[in-house]
This record gives C-alpha cells, structure tokens and sequence, in this order.
C-alpha cells in the first residue's frame, strides 16, 4: 500500500513539473511591449519578458534549456504557456525569434512583425494623413470584455509612431504621451482601445547633385550632346562666313582703299 501511494506521489510530481516546466527555473517579473510603426501602419515588435531566478543553480540549468530550445517560438510555447505573442494572431504572424539576453537584466525577448498593419488609414489631405490603431490587436488582453494592461506581471505597452507623427487626445485607456510616442502601464482597464494620429506629409528634397547624375546618366544627355556639337558645326561655319564678309566690307569701304584708288587715278593722268 505504501509504496503504492509512492509511485501515486511520483507520478503525480512528473505529471505537475511537466505542466510547468518554466516555473520551476523562474518568475516573469515584467513584461514589456514595443510596438514601432512605420508610415505606413505596419509594425516590427519587440516583446521582453523580465525573468527573476530563485538561486545561481536555476539559472545555470535555465541556460541549458535556452540552448536546448534555441530560437524557435513554438518551442518555447511548449516550455512555457505564458511565453508567446501578444499583439495579434498567430495567423497573421510574419517570421519570429526568440533570445534570452543577459546583461543588467536578464530577459526573454521576442521579435516578430506581422502581415498587416496595425494602424489603418481613415483620412488624407493635401497636407495630412489620419491614423487610427486597431484594437483588434489587442484581443489576447480581453478579460471579462474589457481590455486589461495587467500589472502583475507588471506589463508597459509603448507605441512609437513615425516622425512628425502627431497624437491626437483623447488617447484610451490614458497614457503618457511623449512627442510622437504612447506609453501605457498596468494596471489599465477600458472598454475599448483607441490611439489616433495625424501624419504630416513631408516634401520630397530635390538634391542638385543626385539630379545631374541622373540626367547624365540618361539617353537624354546624349541626345542633346549630339545637337549641340550640330549647332556649335553650324555656329562656327557661319562665323568664319560673316567673318570674311566683314573684313571684305571693311577693306572695300576704308580710308586706305578710298587713297589708294584716287592715287592711281592721279598717276594715270600724268602718265
């Protein structure tokens, strides 16, 4: 009987740390997520999970796993429900990699895109460009119908927009706002998401350079070097031409032609 309830022990300790495999080598003590988008409303995301470990031995056996898993995403979901992607559906996942870095914090770090853009177009000018996030991508935060920003573990979104991007208020669930980025810190409880910004359309600099190297570059260029050496051919020939006509009408209408003449009469008459 006892060494029945032994094995029933045993049994039910593997079935448990199989179950929870990461939690034995540690605790995910924040969990940061930076979401980067560009002009057009995509977006690359960098996801950190903050890990705290009990003891040097955790940690050295957490190594060895790290190096057993490797890059891959799905592995490490297996190692640990809690380790995924948050912003978005997998369907919508572009390629993603996961690293553990260890420097004055030790973290998991995910970065992924996705196929889509996370902010969609509403409204365009001659001179601006409307925004709007999509709340979608934040369903994974539904509890209860409401969006919750948790704060155990203590979870900061940042959404960093394109340059002269500008925020428009009200901004939900209230954040920090700072120039042309979002940032929101659990605890945060709303009923719906909503980040909208306008972006300033920019005028494309001319470079005087870059556009002399493209016209010489272009058939164009050679097209006018050929007239031109045609006019110049025709230039030069009729210059030579007026050249001598005038230097023929100069001579023809002097003083020194006019002298000349009417001395050769005179020596005419006395001969």
């Amino acid at each position: 009987m006892g060494k029945k309830i032994f094995c029933l022990a045993v049994l039910m300790a593997v079935v448990f740390f199989s179950g929870t495999a990461g939690a034995q080598y540690y605790t995910i003590s924040n969990h940061s997520i930076d979401i980067t988008i560009d002009e057009e409303g995509f977006a690359l995301i960098s996801e950190k999970f903050f890990l705290q470990f009990p003891n040097e031995f955790q940690l050295q056996e957490f190594r060895a796993k790290n190096e057993e898993i490797g890059i891959s995403l799905d592995s490490w979901k297996q190692f640990d429900k809690k380790i995924h992607t948050y912003i978005g559906k997998e369907s919508e996942l572009n390629r993603a990699e996961v690293s553990f870095v260890e420097n004055d914090s030790k973290y998991l770090e995910i970065k992924y895109s996705l196929n889509t853009p996370v902010a969609g177009q509403k409204a365009e000018t001659s001179r601006l460009i409307e925004f709007g996030l999509s709340q979608k991508y934040f369903d994974q935060f539904i509890q209860g119908g409401v969006y919750i920003i948790p704060d155990s573990p203590k979870t900061t979104i940042t959404v960093n927009l394109p340059n002269f991007a500008e925020i428009q208020k009200p901004v939900k669930p209230e954040g920090i706002v700072t120039g042309n980025q979002l940032q929101w810190d659990g605890y945060k409880s709303t009923n719906v998401i909503e980040l909208n910004y306008v972006l300033v359309k920019q005028i494309a600099s001319i470079s005087l350079a870059e556009s002399l190297n493209a016209f010489v570059q272009s058939p164009l260029f050679l097209v006018l070097i050929a007239v031109a050496a045609v006019f110049l051919a025709i230039a030069a020939a009729k210059r030579k031409a007026i050249s001598q006509k005038i230097e023929d009408f100069i001579v023809e209408n002097s003083e020194l032609g006019g002298k000349e003449d009417s001395f050769e009469e005179e020596k005419d008459k006395i001969n």
